[in-house]
């Protein structure tokens, strides 16, 4: 009984096997060569120099698919509108029942992969971006517009740099055996912040004035330490003490992270006297960490020691140039006031006190 249903089970599936695959008589199909194309191009398909069927007994009936874009599916040289890759397959009959299929594939040209790339923003004063998508290929031909003081770095490139002074569309046209295609990105220029400064602004020597910038949500200050006595460079408002007339820039990044710039001049009235102050604030904020006494650098030979209240020596250094940051041995001090003697080198000594304050941060 076994033997007798594998027969009948394999007489079956050859039966129904035949029935879509026979090929009657010798019948044969040519779909076509296999090509690469322009992207909407009209494409014929089937057999160029002869029939598409042959063999077999005629008259044939053919079926294409997938009947997309096809003038008429039931012709054995169908054209057809071809917008991507696609594999199209083709069924011949014959009178006597015979049938056959086969295939032929229409490749569209990658260089419709090529693009313009996705729209971008920059700031000013950055030197631009890249445009140009990433299977942008060297081996086309590119051609970008507008031409001219466009803020392009190079006009037949794959991937430019894009540096306009506003916001710009540009048009990338590519070429490449016989195919052509077109894209656009839009590069917007966002704006800059617009930082205000007070300027100019005179202090003595030795003595420390705070600047002032606005505008922006982070600023940083140039030049910094150790040239020109700069606390609290990345802030609005920071404290300094040149030796010299000196011109500081800030950079504010705006709330969109664009960079703008405006310059303080401070102008530096020459005077020699050292300028003691009797208090700073340790705590890491970066204003008055350490205790910085001015025009001290006129006096490379200095020495300072400093006592507590009940005279036990909590530091000394020689020469100081306005290092401590209120710690003894790398412990913090309390807050409280300490006392100083301090030796200029040239036969002069200043005694006084300063006050460590930790403020809460």
């Amino acid at each position: 009984m076994y033997t007798v249903f594998s027969r009948y089970t394999t007489l079956v599936i050859v039966l129904f096997l035949f029935s879509f695959h026979s090929v009657h008589a010798g019948l044969t199909v040519n779909p076509g060569t296999s090509r690469t194309v322009c992207k909407g191009d009209s494409v014929t398909l089937g057999n160029l120099s002869g029939s598409t069927a042959s063999g077999g007994t005629a008259p044939y009936n053919y079926t294409w698919s997938p009947p997309a874009g096809m003038n008429n599916p039931s012709d054995s040289n169908p054209h057809v509108l071809v917008s991507q890759t696609t594999m199209f397959y083709v069924t011949v009959t014959d009178a006597a029942g015979g049938r056959v299929i086969d295939s032929i594939q229409i490749t569209i040209s990658p260089l419709y992969q090529a693009n313009a790339g996705n729209d971008t923003s920059i700031c000013p004063l950055t030197g631009g971006g890249p445009i140009g998508g990433s299977s942008n290929l060297a081996s086309y031909n590119y051609s970008w517009t507008p031409v001219g003081a466009t803020g392009l770095s190079c006009y037949n490139c794959a991937h430019p740099t894009a540096n306009p002074s506003a916001t710009t569309t540009y048009t990338l046209n590519v070429t490449s055996g016989g195919c052509a295609d077109s894209s656009q990105v839009i590069v917007t220029v966002l704006p800059s912040p617009t930082i205000t400064v007070t300027s100019p602004v005179s202090v003595k020597e030795g003595y420390q004035v705070t600047l002032n910038a606005s505008g922006a949500v982070s600023y940083t200050w140039t030049p910094g330490k150790p040239d020109t006595n700069i606390f609290n460079q990345n802030s609005s408002d920071p404290q300094v003490s040149p030796a010299s007339t000196t011109t500081y820039t800030v950079v504010g990044i705006g709330a969109n992270g664009c960079p703008g710039f405006n310059t303080v001049v401070v102008d530096v009235i020459p005077d020699s006297n050292l300028v003691i102050y009797n208090t700073f604030t340790p705590n890491g904020d970066g204003i008055n960490d350490t205790w910085f006494i001015g025009n001290l650098d006129l006096y490379p030979n200095n020495t300072l020691t400093i006592f507590n209240r009940y005279g036990k020596q909590v530091y000394y250094a020689q020469p100081y140039s306005g290092t401590w940051d209120g710690t003894t041995s790398g412990e913090e001090l309390p807050d409280a006031t300490y006392y100083y003697i301090l030796q200029t080198g040239k036969g002069s000594t200043y005694r006084g006190s300063v006050t460590i304050i930790r403020k809460k941060q």
